[in-house]
C-alpha cells in the first residue's frame, strides 16, 4: 500500500518557490546585462546626475525581457500574491532597469486584479527604500498608482489611503501621494466631487517641506487640477504664496489665464 498523499504533494514548497523567484530575479538580470548599451547608460546616469544605477537598456528592451520572463514562466498560472511579491522582489533590485520591469509588470499584467485594498502592499516599496529617486517614483506613479486609481470601483477609499501618505516620513512617498493623482485631477469634480478637497489637502501638507521634490510634486498636480479648478489653484497658490518654491508656483499656475500667471511669477522665471 502506498503513503497518502499529503496536502501539499505537486506543490513547490515555500523554499522551492523562494528558489525558483530568486532564479527568475537572476535571469532577468542577465538578460538585461546582455541588452545593455554603454551609450544609453551613460546619457542616463548623467541625466539623472548618478540618484540611481542604470545598466542602459530602453524602456521598450525592458518590457520586451520582462514580457518574455511572465511567459516562458506560466506566471499567469501563478498566485496573484505570489506574483505580486515577484514583481516587488523586482522592485527591490538596485538597477532601474529592474525595478522598471516590476512597474511594468504591474501596471501591463497586474492592474486589473489589483483592488482598493492592495494600497498598503504597493506602499511597500516607499516604505522598504526600494524607491528612491524621482524617475522610479515618478514611473511607479503614473503607470501603476494613477491607472489604478483610474479604474477601481472603490476609488475613494483608494484615493484616500493614497492620500493619507503625505504624512510619511519618507520623501518619495510623499511625493507620490500628490504625483499620482495627476490623472485624476485633470477632471476636477465632475466624476467625484470629493476629489478637489483631497488633491489639495495633499497639497497643503506637501508645500510644507521646502525640498524641491516636495515642491514639484505640488506644481505638477495643481497644474493638473487647474484644467478643471482654475479658481480653487489659484486660490490655493495665492493662500500657499510664502511655503510655495518659485518653481511650484510656475508649475502650478502654467495653466491659468496670463493675468493671474503674471501676478504670482511677476519675473517669469521657473526658480
Amino acid at each position: 500500500m502506498g503513503c497518502p498523499a499529503t496536502p501539499n504533494a505537486g506543490r513547490p514548497t515555500s523554499s522551492a518557490a523562494d528558489d525558483r523567484e530568486q532564479a527568475i530575479v537572476d535571469e532577468l538580470a542577465q538578460r538585461l546585462g546582455a541588452e545593455a548599451d554603454e551609450r544609453t547608460r551613460d546619457w542616463w546616469n548623467r541625466y539623472l546626475k548618478g540618484t540611481i544605477e542604470f545598466r542602459g537598456v530602453p524602456m521598450a528592451g525592458v518590457r520586451k525581457i520582462a514580457r518574455a520572463l511572465w511567459h516562458e514562466h506560466d506566471m499567469a498560472e501563478w498566485t496573484r500574491d505570489r506574483r505580486v511579491d515577484l514583481v516587488l522582489t523586482f522592485l527591490a533590485q538596485p538597477y532601474a532597469e529592474e525595478k522598471l520591469a516590476g512597474i511594468l509588470l504591474l501596471a501591463e499584467r497586474l492592474l486589473p486584479e489589483l483592488r482598493a485594498d492592495d494600497v498598503p502592499v504597493l506602499a511597500k516599496p516607499f516604505e522598504r527604500g526600494h524607491i528612491a529617486e524621482w524617475s522610479t517614483c515618478d514611473w511607479y506613479c503614473v503607470k501603476v498608482l494613477a491607472r489604478l486609481l483610474g479604474r477601481v470601483d472603490d476609488r475613494r477609499a483608494a484615493a484616500e489611503e493614497i492620500a493619507a501618505w503625505r504624512h510619511a516620513e519618507n520623501l518619495w512617498q510623499r511625493r507620490a501621494a500628490a504625483v499620482s493623482f495627476v490623472e485624476l485631477a485633470a477632471r476636477g469634480a465632475r466624476e467625484d466631487p470629493w476629489l478637489p478637497d483631497l488633491v489639495l489637502e495633499v497639497c497643503a501638507a506637501n508645500a510644507r517641506d521646502p525640498a524641491r521634490f516636495s515642491q514639484t510634486s505640488v506644481g505638477w498636480v495643481l497644474r493638473e487640477l487647474s484644467k478643471a479648478e482654475p479658481e480653487r489653484v489659484a486660490s490655493f497658490v495665492e493662500q500657499h504664496q510664502d511655503v510655495l518654491s518659485r518653481e511650484a508656483r510656475y508649475m502650478a499656475t502654467d495653466r491659468l489665464d496670463p493675468k493671474v500667471r503674471r501676478r504670482f511669477n511677476p519675473s517669469g522665471a521657473r526658480r
